[in-house]
């Protein structure tokens, strides 16, 4: 019988965060330890080891509830990703996930301070303090890294994601993924570098289109994410949008289906679970019979899922 709390990304993977807050992956609810700088050190603290030891015993962490939500709705979990292309053998950290500092200059719904030092400025006009949090500086990266994710803030805002992979001995050997809000072109010192990785992908949040997109992401500019849309046509890079779902935007839902349909876009979405407020489970009844008719009229990832969630359904 298949193991159903092991996760392979506590043998392979860390999620290192503005505040130098170290994390088993993006999903876990709390930080387990303070980096310190040493990356090669990180998979060998004792509270990894307890990780993979209640991994193995079955423990069901609390702070993974995500992962087994999804599980029981039908859909893959990152749980189960993971263990598809790693295996708990050997602890050897392979991918590294990265989010330097909180600047950004978007204030999303469904954001907070965390990940957007305007997001305050913006949603709580009375906080005259912008908290930046950033993290040390990162030494004795292991050449066993074959992936990298730069998180936000918003990555490209700074050239701290170049200088980083400028470190990197081995870019043939190692691929490359952005999260970006798709606000900032890439210069051409940027892609030069991008150019000799592996592979580069990125992924760009858009939660509605034209007008809506730019309400839902206050301080985006619909024409600056077709610009950055447009400039990716013309590299070697992979491209997804990525679409996450709530109370404020599902509304939108066919019009952005159809806008990645018109452009052939890969498309993944999600729901956006905290803030809870934000959750389309606190829709009405007829926004829930809408939301529903809608997803029913368009071609969109995880619709079954999706479906579940909004009605509250655990079990597929």
């Amino acid at each position: 019988m298949a193991n159903m709390s092991k996760c392979s990304a506590f043998w392979v993977h860390t999620n290192i965060r503005p505040g130098n807050r170290i994390f088993p992956c993006c999903r876990f609810k709390q930080p387990i330890a303070t980096f310190t700088g040493d990356v090669s050190a990180v998979l060998h603290i004792e509270e990894y080891n307890k990780l993979r030891e209640g991994s193995l015993n079955g423990v069901r962490f609390p702070e993974c509830e995500k992962c087994y939500t999804e599980e029981n709705q039908g859909k893959e979990s990152l749980r189960q990703k993971f263990n598809k292309e790693y295996s708990t053998n050997k602890v050897e950290l392979k991918f590294l996930e990265i989010g330097f500092d909180n600047i950004c200059n978007l204030a999303c719904d469904g954001c907070w301070e965390e990940w957007s030092s305007t997001w305050a400025n913006i949603k709580n006009p009375t906080n005259k303090k912008i908290n930046i949090l950033t993290t040390t500086e990162f030494i004795n990266l292991p050449k066993s890294i074959d992936k990298i994710l730069f998180l936000g803030g918003e990555p490209l805002m700074t050239n701290k994601h170049i200088r980083f992979l400028k470190e990197i001995s081995n870019p043939e050997n190692v691929s490359v993924i952005y999260y970006t809000n798709g606000t900032f072109l890439l210069s051409e010192k940027e892609i030069l570098v991008l150019n000799a990785f592996k592979s580069v992908k990125i992924y760009v949040s858009i939660d509605g289109v034209a007008d809506l997109n730019e309400k839902v992401r206050k301080g985006s500019k619909w024409s600056d994410i077709i610009k950055f849309l447009e400039q990716l046509k013309s590299t070697s890079f992979s491209l997804e949008i990525n679409s996450v779902l709530h109370v404020n935007n599902w509304h939108g839902v066919k019009d952005l289906a159809n806008f990645i349909n018109q452009n052939q876009y890969v498309w993944n979405t999600n729901i956006l679970t905290y803030p809870k407020k934000l959750d389309v489970v606190n829709l009405s009844e007829m926004e829930k019979t809408q939301f529903s008719l809608l997803l029913n009229d368009i071609t969109i990832p995880n619709k079954e899922y999706i479906l579940r969630h909004l009605y509250g359904l655990r079990e597929v």
